[in-house]
């Protein structure tokens, strides 16, 4: 009687732990989880705004088809317009080195480009993440197309691809050419 009086005393013991831990998460979680969308969603709003500096307020696009870029390697996943008829903001999820990489493109009332910023990467920090600096994808403003949205090496000059960091150039590229591709196909900024 004794042995299975030792035996059970440690599962009651660690059971009990792993229930109040549990709760615990669970509580965790309910009180953080608001707090990390609201935190989430200001600084989506805040990169759209730098994105689109000329735009007051932003709306989410409903009910438009969302479209990827010729080589299939992106994919456009939300289009916020700007209220005052300035221009949108896309995000864009393409495919890189490292994985997933999430960015975001600005384009004007007319379609060219107001900015690009990289969101979220898994690349390799110092190499891939050379595409991802502000001088290098601020080649990109004023641009309405790209000569060769499949190969950033074939791209016109004046620009210039990082040698080195071409899979991350390409994924780059590739959401840009997306979201101009979405741009067409909606009719512009509505």
């Amino acid at each position: 009687m004794e042995k299975k009086q030792s035996f059970a005393a440690p599962i009651i013991v660690l059971s009990c732990i792993c229930l109040v831990v549990s709760i615990a998460l669970a509580l965790t979680f309910k009180v953080a989880d608001p707090i990390i969308q609201a935190n989430a969603e200001a600084s989506a709003v805040a990169a759209r705004q730098q994105l689109l500096p000329a735009a007051d307020s932003f709306t989410a696009a409903e009910g438009v088809e969302l479209a990827g870029s010729e080589d299939g390697k992106a994919q456009v996943q939300e289009i916020y317009t700007a209220d005052n008829g300035a221009g949108c903001v896309m995000t864009v999820e393409t495919k890189s080195f490292g994985g997933s990489l999430t960015m975001m493109v600005g384009l004007d009332a007319d379609g060219a480009i107001t900015g690009v910023t990289v969101t979220e990467h898994a690349d390799t920090p110092g190499v891939g993440t050379k595409d991802m600096e502000p001088d290098y994808l601020a080649q990109y403003t004023g641009m309405n197309a790209l000569s060769s949205a499949g190969n950033i090496k074939k791209e016109a000059a004046p620009f210039v691809y990082i040698s080195g960091a071409s899979v991350s150039g390409q994924a780059i590229h590739s959401g840009v050419a997306a979201a101009l591709a979405q741009y067409a196909a909606i009719g512009g900024a509505q």
